[in-house]
Parts: C-alpha cells; sequence; structure tokens
C-alpha cells in the first residue's frame, strides 16, 4: 500500500479555524496599537520642538515663537487647532517645520503661539493631543510659564 505524504482536507480546515480564531482576537489589539503609537508620535514630536524653540531663545537670546501650521506649512495658522503641525520661528525666519501628518490625530492648544523669551520663559499653555477615542486616551503637554514643557501633570 503506498502511503501518500501531506496534510488531509480535514486538518487543513482545522488549522484555518483556528488561525481565524487567533486573528479576531488579536486584531483589536493590534488597532489599540496602532493608535496609541500614533498619540505618542505626535505627541514626542510636538514635546521635541518645544524643547528646541526654548533652547533656541536661550542660546540666541532672542524670542522664538512656535505656532500651529497652516496647511501649506507657510506660516502661522492663528488659531488653537495645531493638527496641521507646527512652526518654530525666529522673527519671520523659519527655524523648523515639524510635520503631523498622522489620520485621525488632533492638536488643540490654550494658545494660538507660544513665544520663548531670551531667558527661556514664556506664557503657560496645555497641548492636548487625541484622537477617535476622545478624552479618555488624549496625551496632555504642559508648558509652565518659567519655560519647561512635560508630558502629563503640570510641569516642575
Amino acid at each position: 500500500m503506498t502511503r501518500f505524504k501531506g496534510f488531509t482536507l480535514v486538518e487543513l480546515m482545522v488549522v484555518v479555524a483556528l488561525l481565524a480564531i487567533m486573528a479576531s482576537i488579536a486584531v483589536p489589539s493590534f488597532q489599540t496599537l496602532i493608535l496609541n503609537n500614533r498619540l505618542s508620535n505626535t505627541t514626542n514630536a510636538l514635546l521635541t520642538g518645544l524643547q528646541l524653540a526654548r533652547s533656541e531663545a536661550v542660546t540666541n537670546r532672542t524670542a522664538i515663537t512656535v505656532c500651529g501650521a497652516n496647511t501649506t506649512h507657510s506660516a502661522c495658522a492663528n488659531s488653537s487647532d495645531w493638527s496641521n503641525g507646527a512652526l518654530i520661528l525666529q522673527g519671520s525666519t523659519l527655524i523648523r517645520s515639524i510635520p503631523l501628518d498622522l489620520a485621525g490625530v488632533t492638536v488643540s492648544s490654550s494658545a494660538n503661539n507660544l513665544t520663548y523669551n531670551g531667558n527661556g520663559t514664556t506664557t503657560a499653555a496645555t497641548l492636548t493631543v487625541s484622537d477617535s477615542r476622545g478624552a479618555s486616551s488624549a496625551r496632555t503637554i504642559t508648558v509652565n510659564v518659567i519655560g519647561p514643557s512635560c508630558i502629563g501633570n503640570p510641569c516642575p
């Protein structure tokens, strides 16, 4: 009697069924992971930009402005909606553009712009990074009047 090597149709169907069950369990977890990574990337990009602006202000002993960008990243949007990204300006000279191209992420600020003085101080502000899940998963960047910015609770 000749023996054939391979899988039977029943074995193949069992494997396919197990893969379908595992995929249905894993997909929602991956969606949450993707949304959390988008929030983290956006929050970290903005925090890095704020820290750069303060550093430039202190280094050059001049005022540096951080503002929400318009859709073409050519000027400040003069809006509390920073979802298009942010611009770091010294006067009218662009130092850095921070694009935020992550779908579904919105950024709102308590101020239209932040201006760091030559000594590193600024006005207090809060930037909120959120997505479709709402306030429960939102990230907050707090900038206090002496200049430091941090994620979460008010900076020391």
